[in-house]
């Protein structure tokens, strides 16, 4: 009877943990994105803490501070980086001719008509140039911000809370780590709480190694990207390197995200400085700075990453990553590594299979 009780009640906490997770998704978000960063912000805060002024050696709280204040820093940053080049790249889209456009590509144009029509893929009575001049007109104007800023004032007191949840919750993951395991041991069974604890550091380890080295993949992509695009000549090199290496926390496909967002950049910036004879190189040298780049990145960073971080064939992650985007969108497949990751702990875990994993 004591038993069956006992099965009850961790049956019935789960279903109230999934009811609360789902109730509560945002929250969940928040709470993911506090361990995440405060996982990310683990050996700065180490850094500071091994620094000695004379006798004097800076503690948790004040380490955690400055860990913090680093990673504002960052996002900050970050901001004054990308966003007026953005905006700038915006405005651009407004000034494309797209009457020139049209007639400078109007013998490739009539090319691409006689091979549509010859398979049948357009009517013989549709005007491709007028669909395709309707759908750049359409892109520019995606140029005016004006709908779209006025919405992202309305959202702006739901983007501060969202930024101050993750940052307060950032704070005290950082300065007690330890505060999400003894949360979850709280509501854990007494004759699990081993097996859990276990769990939880084996995931710490090795998230933390996967992060890093996410960490480390983006900003080595974008250095590779920029500096290839620079030596090429190509207009806004650090844009597009920047977005580029960004794309890469997306396993797998977010090199063709990047390739794709550069080839845009590139592409309007061609076209509204009326320079069309250089369409086809821009177009060559984006596409080859990101095949160069990816090769290395496949050769050398992604086997460390994927596979020895967390200790899964690429093929096994490649799949994981796809049925996660299946599921979730972007999201599900950013999360994907992560969340999988620790799945295979815990059954791994519960099914008495060791991890070899060597702790550091």
């Amino acid at each position: 009877m004591q038993k069956n009780l006992s099965g009850f009640k961790t049956l019935f906490t789960l279903l109230v943990a999934a009811v609360l997770i789902w109730y509560y998704s945002d929250l969940v978000y928040f709470i993911a994105v506090a361990i995440v960063l405060s996982i990310v912000m683990r050996p700065v805060k180490q850094l500071f803490q091994r620094v000695q002024i004379k006798n004097l050696q800076i503690g948790n709280t004040l380490a955690s501070i400055l860990s913090l204040l680093v990673m504002l820093m960052l996002i900050v940053g970050f901001f004054a980086f990308v966003g007026p080049m953005i905006v700038n790249q915006a405005s651009l889209i407004s000034t494309i001719d797209t009457g020139l456009v049209g007639e400078y590509f109007q013998a490739e144009i009539d090319s691409l008509f006689d091979w549509l029509y010859a398979y049948k893929i357009i009517d013989p009575g549709q005007d491709l140039g007028a669909l395709i001049e309707k759908q750049v007109q359409g892109l520019v104007g995606l140029a005016n911000f004006s709908f779209v800023f006025g919405r992202l004032i309305s959202t702006a007191s739901s983007i501060f809370m969202a930024v101050f949840i993750v940052l307060f919750l950032s704070f005290f993951f950082i300065k007690e780590p330890w505060l999400i395991k003894r949360f979850i041991l709280f509501f854990t069974p007494k004759k699990f709480e081993a097996k859990i604890e276990h769990i939880i550091t084996t995931s710490r380890h090795m998230l933390t190694r996967y992060f890093i080295g996410l960490l480390a993949e983006i900003t080595a992509m974008s250095i590779l990207i920029s500096v290839g695009l620079q030596l090429m000549g190509v207009h806004n090199a650090l844009l597009i390197g920047f977005l580029g290496g960004l794309m890469n926390i997306i396993p797998y496909l977010g090199p063709l995200i990047g390739a794709a967002i550069g080839l845009f950049l590139g592409i309007v910036y061609v076209l509204s400085m009326h320079m069309f004879d250089q369409l086809i190189f821009t177009f060559f040298a984006i596409i080859g700075s990101f095949v160069a780049a990816n090769l290395i990145d496949n050769l050398f960073l992604q086997p460390i990453i994927y596979s020895k971080s967390v200790k899964a064939h690429p093929v096994e992650i490649f799949l994981i990553i796809i049925m996660a985007g299946k599921f979730a969108g972007i999201v599900g497949m950013i999360a994907a590594i992560p969340v999988y990751t620790v799945v295979r702990i815990v059954v791994r875990q519960f099914s008495h299979k060791e991890i070899n994993l060597p702790l550091q």
